[in-house]
């Protein structure tokens, strides 16, 4: 059985698709961000582009590959991205 990669939140990396929407929150703030690049695997790390469906702005996004070094510390201070929104009432930017 293959280890997934799993952001802070709920979304499993290697499911993400060109198109998905996805949720991030931090500090009492959230993002609502379509996935505009597929997720790439690159030296231990997991990179991918999303839009601010607000802004338009581009987001870059990059966590460590669940069989990384990096994995744990993404754990501890990576993004958290759901693919629903987690958290009602919050303000989005």
């Amino acid at each position: 059985m293959n280890k997934k990669t799993q952001t802070r939140g709920n979304v499993i990396v290697e499911n993400i698709k060109i198109g998905d929407i996805h949720y991030e929150y931090d500090l009492g703030f959230g993002i609502k961000c379509k996935v505009i690049t597929q997720p790439v695997l690159k030296e231990g790390r997991w990179s991918w582009q999303s839009k601010n469906v607000n802004t338009e702005a581009i987001i870059d996004y990059a966590i460590g590959d669940v069989n990384s070094e990096n994995y744990r510390f993404s754990q501890q201070f990576g993004v958290k991205l759901y693919d629903y929104e987690a958290y009602k009432g919050l303000q989005y930017v």
